[in-house]
């Protein structure tokens, strides 16, 4: 009897100090998504439509076909994508599947900046290529899988060199091809060429630029999307920064700016006056946004004037993004190239929450271990970086419960 009641204290005691952990620590964790299990294969938005026998069946990328990933515009029938991470979802039953895409034409697309796309067959990569031609078909064997086929497609580069579309979905099938449901978590990412990925499938850190080394998927970015269990894509563009854009003169290069972005959808397809390339903020919304800007900045703001004006630059930049997406916790981080603006970025969070009293903004530092881990074109992060800075930002989110602030 004495030994159970010792038991039942120990558990007692136990309980209390995971309890008292968890309120020390700020967790909320009715905020927590479960992420105890594998991700499960996305389910489709409606009953799919069913036909007599097995023929070869053409779709366009509209809604009643393709989920879009990210921000898409469906235009002159063509589903249209150019940020990274950004595509389609679809499901199907099929013996095969054809995915065809095309690039933009009204754009001049040079060699090295030329879309790179992956796609998935139920949560695995099957397929990487590199939009070359006007028209690339992608033909995808699913004689071997059992029932339902996801087949995703994502952008890998970046959004101002190229854009990339859908212009057909063909499928050798006795059913219809469906859209699949929007996961419960997207994390948006803001940033620049760190978060888009530059340079990560370059053999060294000597080459020249080009989006064919340019890989979204060996971003933190994409690396803590897929530990959390969830979507994500990214707003980034090379050199952009809040307050001024890289700057190797002194001079301020104010138009490259993200707040001159962050409302786009495609940013390099030439589009009619009557078509708007502005983007909806209605499908589908974030559940949490990290922003990783300031690097570019540090060239320019080297004074105590300048970097007072990014302190207000980036306040301005917290109140469009929140303005866009209410109730969203947000995270500023930096890294990995250049710490200097962190402190900085912390008192414009510090202001932003004063004159607001919006708790849900807060702030977090990825690692700065590139001399040990490493760099790649240019002196960005390589793929050892990214990993570290992606177990970093995991840890920090669990522990905050997703970032939000108390």
């Amino acid at each position: 009897m004495k030994q159970r009641l010792k038991w039942i204290a120990f558990c007692v005691m136990v309980l209390a100090v995971v309890v008292f952990a968890a309120f020390a620590l700020g967790y909320r964790l009715d905020m927590l998504p479960d992420v105890s299990h594998p991700v499960q294969p996305a389910q489709t938005t409606a009953p799919r439509e069913t036909f007599a026998s097995v023929e070869v069946r053409d779709y366009l990328a509209d809604d009643a076909t393709v989920r879009p990933v990210g921000r898409t515009l469906f235009y002159d029938d063509v589903r249209w994508f150019s940020m990274s991470g950004c595509g389609v979802e679809f499901s199907c039953v099929a013996e095969w599947a054809e995915v065809t895409l095309t690039v933009a034409q009204s754009y001049a697309v040079a060699y090295n900046h030329r879309p790179r796309v992956a796609v998935f067959v139920n949560g695995t990569m099957t397929d990487e290529a590199t939009l070359d031609q006007e028209f690339t078909t992608i033909r995808l064997d699913l004689s071997s899988v059992e029932g339902e086929a996801v087949v995703k497609v994502i952008k890998l580069t970046e959004s101002m060199y190229s854009c990339a579309g859908v212009s057909g979905i063909r499928v050798c099938s006795a059913s219809s091809v469906a859209p699949t449901l929007q996961p419960d978590m997207l994390l948006e990412f803001i940033g620049d060429s760190i978060t888009a990925g530059y340079g990560l499938d370059a053999p060294n850190e000597w080459g020249q630029f080009s989006t064919r080394t340019e890989n979204y998927m060996g971003t933190y970015a994409y690396l803590t999307g897929q530990a959390l269990g969830a979507e994500s894509y990214a707003i980034a563009f090379s050199g952009y920064g809040v307050l001024s854009a890289f700057t190797d003169n002194g001079v301020i290069r104010p138009d490259y700016v993200l707040s001159k972005r962050y409302d786009k959808t495609l940013t390099t397809l030439i589009l009619p006056p009557e078509v708007s390339d502005v983007w909806t903020f209605e499908r589908p919304k974030p559940t949490m946004i990290v922003i990783n800007l300031g690097t570019n900045d540090a060239s320019y703001c080297y004074t105590a004037d300048r970097r007072a004006a990014f302190v207000q630059a980036y306040v301005e930049l917290l109140r469009l993004v929140r303005g866009y997406n209410p109730g969203v916790p947000i995270i500023c981080v930096l890294g990995d190239m250049n710490n200097s603006m962190f402190p900085y970025i912390e008192q414009a969070v510090a202001q932003f929450r004063s004159e607001t009293d919006d708790t849900m903004v807060t702030t977090a530092t990825l690692s700065f271990e590139m001399e040990r881990l490493g760099a790649t074109t240019n002196g960005h992060p390589n793929r050892n970086s990214n990993e570290l800075a992606a177990e970093t930002l995991t840890r920090f989110l669990w522990q905050t419960a997703l970032g939000a602030a108390q």
